[in-house]
Formats: structure tokens, sequence, C-alpha cells
């Protein structure tokens, strides 16, 4: 089999293979959700991890009862919330972290009873970066929550625009170069991501753990380590050009395998080993030597150029 044969038979099982509707794993009552792990009781959430009865989240891990919120982390009764880490009882807050009962806040840290602040560190009864005493503080917010909320929003938008910004958001790292990239070692050009370590132009690797020694996978790289161009698996090792698949090993131009060793060009299976005909290991490693190396020469570098490489 030369590379242009290989590249007609994938095509074949490719088009005339199944197709997944949703990617979902160790979850109870999580319905029209996508890409959710380990979760139960969530509702429309997406791209998630270890959620419970969570309502319309997107790429967040280890919340509890939460709604609208995206890019948060072990948060509790948040909502309308973005890019936040262990905060509880928060309504729209944005890059806090530790932040108890507080609302409209942005980069506040260990603040406790806030509305409307920017920046503080370990504050409470802080309105608008203002300090009050604590019976000021609920008089005066109970006043503000009666008021439009689009009022509320452009204040907090003018203490915003007074507060000094980072140019990343980066946490627990070790020479790292990214954004909104947390718990990660030696990386570079890494986004939103979680637990990398030695791996570069990563994306969305933000399931329960990132890539090790990877390049170029996302989004939602969930457990990989030395792979390549890997998108939408989980539990990859030394895989290259994969696509929806989980619990690979040693595999390559894969799209819809589960539970797998040592596949090349294999489309919806599960279980299998060397191709989806049986062939020994011997002619299965100078075959697909042979098949990577031409498909190189053909210009062919990601699945989604060999599903749509011109054949005729």
């Amino acid at each position: 089999m030369n590379a242009l044969e290989f590249i007609k038979e994938f095509q074949r099982l490719y088009k005339t293979s199944p197709q997944i509707s949703h990617w979902t794993r160790q979850t109870e009552n999580c319905d029209y959700g996508d890409i959710i792990v380990v979760s139960r009781n969530s509702y429309l959430c997406f791209w998630s991890s270890n959620l419970e009865n969570c309502f319309y989240c997107y790429e967040s891990r280890k919340n509890r009862f939460c709604a609208d919120c995206t890019f948060c982390e072990e948060c509790e009764l948040c909502y309308e919330s973005i890019d936040c880490t262990r905060c509880y009882g928060g309504n729209y807050l944005q890059n806090c972290k530790q932040c108890t009962d507080c609302s409209f806040c942005y980069y506040c840290i260990g603040c406790t009873d806030c509305f409307g602040c920017a920046g503080l560190r370990r504050k409470s009864y802080c309105i608008f970066n203002k300090q009050y005493t604590k019976e000021e503080y609920f008089k005066e917010v109970e006043r503000l929550k009666a008021l439009p909320i689009e009022k509320n929003l452009k204040r907090f938008e003018e203490v915003q625009l007074q507060t000094p910004r980072v140019f990343m958001h980066q946490v627990d790292n070790e020479n790292c170069f990214g954004d909104y990239l947390l718990h990660s070692k030696n990386c570079y050009w890494c986004f939103d991501s979680y637990l990398c370590e030695d791996s570069m132009y990563i994306f969305n690797a933000n399931l329960e753990r990132g890539t090790k020694d990877c390049l170029d996978c996302g989004p939602i790289a969930n457990t990989f380590e030395r792979c390549y161009d890997i998108a939408f698996c989980g539990y990859m090792f030394d895989c290259t050009n994969c696509y929806w698949c989980d619990y690979l090993h040693n595999s390559s131009w894969c799209n819809n395998v589960w539970d797998s060793n040592h596949c090349f060009g294999c489309v919806y299976t599960k279980n299998k080993e060397y191709l989806n005909k049986p062939i020994s290991k011997e002619e299965y490693e100078k075959t697909t030597q042979r098949i990577n190396k031409e498909l190189a020469e053909l210009g062919v570098t990601d699945l989604y150029g060999l599903v749509n490489f011109p054949t005729t």
C-alpha cells in the first residue's frame, strides 16, 4: 500500500463509518451537554469536568451549584463568572480568586463582601473600591441591587479602567509563556490549559490533566504524553494525528477509536491492534514508516488534510 492508496482507504472508512453525536465519560444526568466528564446533575454544560448541579457552564472544573460560568475552577454557588478560582457565592466576577459573597468584581483575591471592586486584596465591605463599615456596606448594597443592572455595570467598568492589569494570567507556573495557564512547567505558547509540562502550542487542555512532552494539541487535550496534533481526545500516549479518540497508545491517523494500541488509519473501532485489518508487528512498522514518509512528501500533516486530500 502506498500513500495515495492509504488516503483513499481512510477517506472511504471515514465517510462510511458512524460519527459519535457527543463525547461524555462517567457522567450522570447531564443532559444536552458535550465533552463533559466525571460530572452529574448538570445541564447544557460543555468542555468541562467534575461538575455537580451546574447549568450552562463552559470549560470549567470542579464546580458545584454554578450557572453561566466559564473557565471557572473549584467554585460554588457562583453565577455569570469567568476565569475564577475557589470563589463562593459570587455574581459577575472575573479573574477573581478565593472570594466570598462578592459581586461585580474584577481581579480581586481573598476578598469577602465586596461590590463593584477591582484589584483588591484581602478586603471586606468595599463598594466600588471605597471602604465602608459592615452596617453601611449591607445597606448600600441593598440599594444598589435594586437599581437596573446596567447602572451598576457602567460604574463597575469605570472602576476597572482605573485598575492596572497583568499582561498574562498564570497561577503556580514555572518557566511558561502563555495566558490562562495553571499549575504548569516548561511550556511555550500554551493557553487555557491546566497541569501541562514540557509542551508547546497547547490550548484548551483543561479537563482532568493536561499534556506532557506534547506539541500542537487541543482543544480538549486530556492527559496526553508524547503526542502531536491530537484534538478532542483523552488518555493518549505516543500518538499523532488523532481526533475524537480515547485511551490510545502508539497510534496515528485515527478517528473515533477507543481502547486500542498500535493503530494506523483506523476509524470507528474499539479494542483493536495493528490497523483496521490484522497485520504482523514487523509488517506494521515497515508499512507505517513508509506511508508516513510519503504523506509528508505530499504535504499531509493533519487529519483534516488527510480527509480532504484530493484523490482524483
